[in-house]
């Protein structure tokens, strides 16, 4: 009933016709040749950059003071020379990247804080269409359509229902069932689980590593019954064995969504297995500054073609990534990835056995703008070690208000201590892991 409720009204409520027109253009899109798709992109980023020039001031005084214009960008490899953006410029310069054109409606949002440090930010509702779109049309390569039955394992607060009885009502239309992965016990899964053989979702979206739990909590407990259509892993790169048991358990493909809190939809996985650039992102591929050539590794670097209340211009998001040398079996033209050497978040194990996402501390530390950058052990189940770079100096009242959060998070057990230091030590490979654990939480 809701499924067939959901889609007949879909085109009258706010935003529901652009959305369906989206879709619409996005159907025909996918199956253009690549050199089609990268004319129309080349159309898009010429009418976006004229926008910045006129409209952003951040753009404006840059493009000016590198006596760059609008009227000289006519390749894609013009557009190629233009400067990057960064996260440090965004901070930086935020209100300077707003548009001063009223005509755009935006309104403020902030990562997750994956790399340490949240970023704030502002979208506009046009693109929110174009990104819903994109996400409906990967979904429904494998059969989900929209108003269909989704069972999450998430923690993001900002995308949690507060179950309230009018978030309660919503989720029920919506056809939504929650797992908290930030508080996992054997309790809750049990719980889901039996409310999911009976509910029969059609697909799960979630933490990659949270899901993994779930799948090995129902494979030792022998429980079957759930069978959705799709997998939608995002947040954190899936590993093989981690795709093997849940595509052994829930005999379903595992597709992997690329996104960001900021971009939205950057790539979604076809039923092949290639992961799919949206037409709606300009993707580079950028080694030392110059972009690299398929096949070769280096930093994601996306502008988004229709965020115009604060564009993306050439940001570099923080990823590797390696693009694809030959075009996907499937028959559709858009570019490929061929990896995303991706951020992996850690479980965290409590003395009580609960499992913590490792999704947890950049969504609690987000709240302390004090933090500078952030790093958390676990050496065993006792013990829990976190460690902050501070942007200035804290005192004890402070540390113990960390404390107690973390305490109530992970139980009066936990020995946690909190240190302030003036650095965090790279990896050798020269990366910086917020997240390490040496525990692996076990169901046997």
């Amino acid at each position: 009933m809701y499924p067939a409720l959901f889609r007949a009204f879909r085109p009258y409520w706010r935003g529901g016709r652009e959305l369906r027109q989206r879709q619409k253009e996005l159907e025909q899109t996918q199956w253009w040749s690549i050199g089609e798709i990268e004319k129309l992109q080349l159309d898009r980023l010429k009418k976006l950059i004229k926008y910045a020039y006129e409209h952003v001031p951040y753009y404006s005084k840059l493009y000016k003071s590198l006596e760059i214009h609008p009227d000289d960008i006519k390749s894609l490899k013009d557009f190629q020379s233009l400067p990057f953006i960064t996260r440090e410029d965004i901070k930086s310069h935020i209100n300077e990247l707003v548009t001063d054109d009223p005509n755009h409606e935006i309104f403020p949002d902030s990562t997750g804080g994956s790399t340490g440090v949240p970023m704030q930010f502002f979208i506009e509702r046009a693109y929110d269409r174009w990104d819903q779109a994109l996400e409906l049309r990967g979904r429904g390569w494998y059969g989900v359509r929209e108003g269909d039955r989704i069972a999450f394992v998430w923690g993001a607060k900002q995308d949690m229902p507060d179950w309230s009885m009018p978030t309660r009502l919503k989720a029920q239309i919506l056809q939504e069932r929650y797992l908290n992965a930030f508080s996992m016990t054997e309790q809750k899964m049990q719980l889901f689980a039996k409310s999911l053989v009976k509910w029969k979702p059609a697909m799960f979206r979630a933490y990659a590593s949270a899901l993994t739990l779930f799948a090995q909590y129902l494979k030792d407990h022998k429980i079957t019954g759930i069978e959705p259509r799709l997998i939608e892993t995002t947040a954190e790169k899936v590993t093989l064995p981690q795709r093997d048991l849940l595509e052994s358990v829930f005999h379903c493909k595992v597709a992997d969504w690329y996104s960001a809190r900021e971009m939205g939809t950057i790539a979604f996985q076809c039923p092949v297995g290639s992961l799919h650039v949206g037409e709606t992102r300009f993707l580079e591929i950028v080694a030392k500054n110059n972009v690299a050539r398929p096949g070769e590794l280096g930093e994601v670097v996306i502008t988004s073609l229709h965020q115009y209340g604060m564009p993306f211009i050439r940001y570099k998001i923080g990823d590797m990534a390696i693009l694809e040398t030959h075009p996907c079996s499937c028959g559709r033209g858009l570019p490929v990835l061929r990896e995303v050497v991706g951020r992996m978040q850690d479980f965290l194990v409590t003395s009580d056995g609960r499992f913590v996402h490792g999704g947890y501390f950049p969504h609690t530390f987000r709240l302390y703008p004090e933090i500078s950058q952030y790093q958390v052990y676990q050496p065993d189940r006792d013990h829990l070690q976190v460690r902050f770079v501070c942007k200035r100096p804290i005192d004890s009242n402070w540390i113990a208000t960390i404390h107690h959060e973390l305490q109530a998070c992970f139980g009066t057990k936990m020995d946690i201590s909190v240190e302030i230091v003036d650095a965090i030590p790279l990896t050798l490979a020269g990366k910086r892991r917020f997240i390490i654990s040496n525990v692996k939480p076990d169901f046997a």
